[in-house]
């Protein structure tokens, strides 16, 4: 399972996701460490629009950290 720290708000952030979704082969959950607690949502309809899977997420401090099925 892969890692990746969002430390800048958008669209920076969907960039760097955009990166790892075009280099996976077939299914990969990945975990998504952010500050901002809006990229949720934001991922929430990404994944809506784009066929990937939303799998949740939890609060840790002043980390979000989020999970994903990215599909290709």
């Amino acid at each position: 399972m892969k890692e990746l720290e969002i430390k800048d708000a958008c669209p920076s952030g969907f960039i760097q996701l955009m990166e790892v979704w075009k280099n996976i082969k077939g299914e990969e959950e990945i975990i998504i460490r952010t500050p901002w607690g809006g990229m949720v949502d934001d991922l929430k309809n990404w994944c809506k629009e784009t066929g990937n899977e939303f799998l949740g997420y939890e609060k840790n401090g002043s980390e979000t950290l989020i999970r994903l099925k990215l599909k290709r």
